[in-house]
């Protein structure tokens, strides 16, 4: 965790910051815009940083619990933060995806956090206004990701690959014997991190290098604080911004030798969107920041789905009798060895697994959706206006808990929640709209490859003795769904069963 006289430091910086944004106070705003919140211990115009400060993401589940309101403003300096925390408002948002953009957001994001030049970061976020017809990068370069991720561009190649790097992690591990005491965050973290990577990048993955993989994870852990500190980055993030550094080099080599020409469609087609529109050295940055949104939310969703099968015994009967009626059995020739293979297509038809999967999104989120208001507009059914300039904060742990939506077992975890009907609008926990994740199917089949033969093959012991509910930290507010409080330690041991066998994926 950041040490506290570092998160002052920049605490005060964005303080400043928001006082500059916000300097020009803004016309008087219609009767139909939303409540505003009194500021958090009547302390005018910081109140509300304040409760940030301290609470992080939570603050915002905690001020709609308290007031119990579909949209509330925040005012902060004279400007104006909207929070959604209702899934009643949803679909008018979706509508307008130019008018109330996250693509505004997205390109801030990538140029600041990456360390981009001017002339990208104005080539990155051109032509995004709710007005704007020309064609924008950004939004182009988008359109390619989703094209590569779908199951007609690359997604089934890719996740073959992830699967095989998987089966032969898993072999290495079983011909270990398992571990007697490891932390399952950091072992979660490591074979996610390779298995997505090997997948993306190819032969030549960067990732390979355990600088690099390490590198990437301090500088991901500390995005908040390499934004909040652009002025002084070395000074005030030096372990975030060294480790982009370290990643940026790495990238720069890669595309510069041509490796990503041996790399998945998704690589390569998105280096040809940007190439020439960007310069060499922003590619490698921008590559580098996309590396969060290819690892930075499926490390936490793989670690709960894992934590939550086996920490339930029943639960994960139920999850093995599933993956046992996808999974083959046949005797090899040569050997008569046994061969077990796991059907990679058939994956979904092991229901209780995605819904683990989906209801650890659900109840594990602590991320926000966050939007910019680019002109004057009306939402729920023209029941409240949003004015220009105004951020929009959609709450996702506040519309994940609305009991409205998902009953009275809403602040539960419940396994077999999404084998049913779920609330249209009420689960984000890959966005929604033209904004859904374009890596949502690739993630969630890697995950249900891992848990599935994680669970076919091993037991998970807690080294403790018992499994104790770990909490999460909130540190890192740009997470959609955070990492365990304290470490999580566990003995993985071959079960039994699974001896002299050999396993694989059938895809």
């Amino acid at each position: 965790m950041a040490d506290y006289s570092r998160i002052t430091l920049c605490l005060a910086a964005a303080i400043l910051a928001t006082a500059f944004l916000f300097r020009r106070r803004p016309k008087l705003s219609p009767n139909r815009e939303p409540p505003c919140i009194p500021q958090l211990f009547c302390i005018p115009y910081i109140g509300h940083m304040i409760g940030l400060f301290w609470q992080r993401t939570a603050y915002y589940s905690n001020v709609s619990k308290k007031w119990n309101l579909p949209i509330f403003s925040l005012s902060m300096f004279g400007g104006k933060v909207y929070v959604v925390s209702s899934p009643d408002l949803m679909h008018s948002l979706h509508r307008q995806p130019r008018v109330v953009s996250f693509w505004f957001i997205e390109g801030q994001f990538t140029t600041l956090l990456g360390g981009m030049s001017k002339a990208s970061a104005d080539a990155l976020q051109a032509n995004l206004g709710a007005a704007d017809r020309e064609s924008s990068l950004l939004v182009e370069g988008l359109k390619v990701t989703q094209q590569a991720m779908s199951p007609q561009g690359g997604m089934e190649e890719m996740n073959r690959r992830a699967a095989a790097v998987v089966r032969t992690r898993l072999d290495e591990l079983q011909e270990t014997g398992g571990t007697n005491r490891v932390d399952l965050w950091g072992w979660i973290q490591h074979e996610i991190t390779i298995a997505t990577t090997e997948s993306i990048y190819g032969l030549g993955n960067p990732y390979r290098d355990p600088k690099v993989e390490s590198a990437f994870w301090d500088f991901a852990d500390d995005t908040i604080m390499v934004l909040l500190s652009r002025y002084l980055p070395k000074a005030l993030a030096p372990k975030g911004v060294s480790g982009r550094e370290v990643v940026v080099q790495a990238m720069n080599t890669y595309f510069g030798t041509g490796a990503y020409k041996d790399s998945s469609p998704l690589t390569s087609a998105r280096y040809a969107a940007l190439k020439g529109h960007i310069n060499d050295e922003d590619l490698a940055r921008f590559e580098c920041v996309n590396g969060i949104a290819i690892l930075g939310n499926s490390v936490p969703t793989a670690f709960w789905t894992i934590y939550h099968i086996f920490s339930d015994p029943a639960l994960l009967v139920e999850v093995r009798a599933q993956v046992e009626m996808i999974t083959s059995n046949a005797t090899a020739a040569g050997s008569g060895r046994r061969m077990r293979k796991i059907n990679l297509r058939a994956l979904k038809e092991a229901p209780l697994l995605f819904s683990v999967m989906q209801e650890a999104l659900r109840h594990r989120a602590t991320g926000t959706g966050p939007r910019m208001v680019m002109e004057d507009t009306m939402v729920g059914q023209e029941k409240y206006h949003l004015e220009k300039g105004a951020a929009v904060i959609i709450a996702n742990h506040a519309l994940h808990f609305d009991a409205s939506a998902w009953g009275a077992s809403a602040d539960r975890f419940v396994a077999d929640r999404f084998c049913g009907k779920t609330p249209a609008h009420a689960f984000r926990g890959f966005g929604g709209g033209i904004n859904l994740c374009p890596g949502k199917g690739f993630a969630m089949v890697e995950i249900a490859a891992f848990a599935a033969m994680m669970a076919m093959r091993f037991d998970l012991l807690p080294a403790d003795g018992s499994w104790d509910e770990p909490g999460q930290n909130l540190t890192n507010m740009s997470l959609q769904i955070a990492p365990p409080g304290k470490k999580v330690y566990v003995t993985i041991a071959p079960r039994q069963e699974a001896h002299d066998v050999d396993w694989e994926f059938d895809s």
